[in-house]
């Protein structure tokens, strides 16, 4: 919600840069974002039963789709480096751990306050734990593509610190989807990277099972924290559905809701309104599309986002930069992640993927006009 109220709050700021987009196929871009966003809002307003969540959720991507444009804009400039936001990034990557260690400092203090106010009242993540593995996850990509691709100097040991606490919060958090996520992640831009640290892999393991035993012997706050439970209730489930925490039943009811509306959908998230669907978000970015605005429209955003994403993918080819692959494992990452939860549902993952993404495509737009 803080992450939102930023959003709301700098709204009529975050539209100054929309001025400085100037080229043809940068205009073009613009057009495009502001047509889709037009049409949503419309639409949302026309079909959804229930506005406050789609409103909640169209004015949070509106606004991160803002924030994309002015770091694109900045970047592009020479305002803003791929160094000054990783640096940034770094920074806010050591207070990944805050969440659990408030809970290690007095598991039975939180636990009465849990249990008189709702843990989620207390501070939003620990009855759900998915936000703690969304953004452990993220700090985890972004730290160990650096180290990966960094080439064979020294790497300063608060970085090797911050590698361990982002897996420890991560495994502690019970994120099966960060796991997956981040494995595919980092897979990825190291097959495609020009340049491999294999010293610095090795390192990155063992800095990572390191973490993941330390989270073995901490606290938890409930069932659904602690990967090695989470993965032993996998083992013990009867069906998929249970396996997957409901996911399959979810995307079955997706699929259902589709076929009956396949052109023109029910509205951007429409989740709280429609039956068997409370959890306010597919679980599937693509699913989440075709189910918001159909088949059509849905399948040309798609198409319209693999399209930015293969650029940044060609620019972190070319640059074979350090900071560019981590800020780009993140890109990358966040869209795994999408895959399977639903960090794009929620402002704050957002909006790292907006940072990531604007400054990736803007140094890529500095670059090329220096005939890179």
């Amino acid at each position: 919600m803080t992450a939102y109220a930023f959003i709301l709050t700098a709204m009529p700021f975050l539209i100054v840069p929309v001025l400085f987009m100037r080229s043809r196929n940068e205009k073009l871009i613009l057009r495009s974002i502001l047509v889709f966003f037009i049409y949503a809002f419309l639409f949302t307003m026309y079909s959804a039963q229930d506005l406050f969540y789609p409103m909640y959720g169209l004015v949070s991507l509106l606004g991160t789709t803002l924030v994309a444009v002015l770091f694109y804009v900045s970047a592009r400039g020479g305002i803003v480096s791929a160094k000054e936001v990783f640096q940034f990034f770094v920074v806010a990557a050591a207070l990944v751990v805050v969440p659990m260690l408030l809970v290690q400092t007095d598991p039975q203090h939180f636990a009465e306050l849990s249990a008189e106010f709702g843990a989620n009242t207390i501070l939003y993540g620990y009855e759900n734990p998915r936000p703690v593995g969304w953004v452990s996850t993220i700090s985890l990509s972004l730290l160990t593509a650096y180290v990966m691709t960094k080439p064979n100097e020294g790497v300063r040991p608060i970085f090797l610190l911050l590698i361990v606490i982002a897996s420890m919060t991560l495994f502690w958090s019970g994120s099966r989807g960060g796991i997956i996520t981040f494995s595919t992640g980092i897979l990825f831009v190291l097959f495609f990277s020009k340049t491999k640290n294999m010293k610095g892999i090795l390192l990155i393991v063992v800095l990572i099972l390191v973490g993941g035993t330390f989270s073995h012997f901490l606290y938890l706050p409930g069932d659904s924290y602690g990967i090695f439970v989470r993965i032993g209730q996998t083992l013990e489930a009867k069906s998929i559905a249970a396996a997957s925490t409901g996911r399959a039943e979810i995307w079955q009811n997706v699929f259902l809701y589709i076929l009956e509306r396949p052109f023109l959908g029910y509205g951007y998230l429409p989740h709280k309104s429609l039956e068997g669907l409370a959890f306010g978000s597919a679980h599937n970015i693509i699913m989440d599309l075709w189910l918001g605005f159909g088949l059509i429209i849905g399948t040309i955003v798609i198409l319209f986002g693999v399209m930015l994403w293969a650029r940044a993918f060609d620019f972190f080819r070319k640059a074979n930069d350090q900071y560019i692959s981590a800020l780009f494992c993140v890109v990358t990452t966040l869209l795994v992640y999408s895959m399977v939860s639903g960090p794009y549902a929620r402002t704050f993952p957002l909006l790292l993927f907006a940072v990531s993404f604007g400054v990736i495509l803007g140094r890529r737009s500095s670059k090329a006009n220096m005939g890179l």
